[in-house]
């Protein structure tokens, strides 16, 4: 009986312990795919992109990452493909080893949370995609941890709140968009970016884009 006890011990704390390093990084999302545990440089000369953006290695779907690398050979870019599409996460890193961003993908599209930093690890942005469209709460801040933005999507498309401030902290815009898609308020100056496939009009802060 006591042997039991112990088996069942043992067993409750591996289960604690791979929960617990699941909680180590919760900025990511979990994604469906197994990607084989396999790394070749992005300037491998057998690796070939399609105009669709599937990656195929051989001339057979590529499953694996995509590496690159600094100059003084400290990973750049690691970007995940289940089947020739980007899948799992793309993490990007400074050259001191610290990351730039965490960006999940599923089926080649934006997916889940993806979040960045700037060089002194404070947080610079935070968004939210389902299937490749912008969904819910999007933020961004200055390196000083100011607040840069605070938009808000269904759709991909603007509803609901959205406001941006200068560094200064002073309001550079701040709208509610109806659901008519007409917006009210304090528009501001805003300078053209992509977001979602489409061009439009927002305020982010100085550095990723969306």
């Amino acid at each position: 009986m006591k042997q039991v006890g112990t088996i069942g011990l043992l067993v409750w704390m591996m289960v604690g312990c791979i929960h617990s390093k699941e909680e180590i990084n919760p900025l990511v999302e979990e994604i469906a795919y197994d990607i084989p545990k396999i790394n070749i440089l992005a300037t491998n000369p057998d690796i070939t992109k399609k105009q669709n953006g599937d990656v195929f290695y051989h001339d057979l779907p590529f499953s694996g990452y995509l590496v690159e690398r600094y100059p003084n050979d400290s990973l750049s870019l690691k970007i995940g493909f289940y089947d020739g599409k980007q899948n799992g996460v793309m993490t990007s890193y400074y050259e001191n080893g610290s990351i730039r961003y965490i960006r999940p993908y599923l089926n080649g599209e934006k997916h889940g949370k993806h979040v960045g930093f700037h060089k002194n690890g404070t947080k610079a942005f935070e968004y939210h995609f389902v299937d490749g469209f912008s969904e819910g709460n999007h933020k961004e801040w200055y390196d000083n941890r100011q607040p840069a933005t605070d938009m808000n999507y269904v759709n991909g498309k603007e509803f609901g709140r959205q406001q941006a401030w200068r560094p200064d902290g002073k309001v550079r815009s701040n709208y509610i968009v109806r659901e008519n898609g007409r917006r009210y308020g304090l528009m501001g100056i805003k300078r053209c970016t992509k977001l979602d496939g489409v061009t439009q009009s927002v305020d982010p802060y100085k550095g990723e884009e969306q």
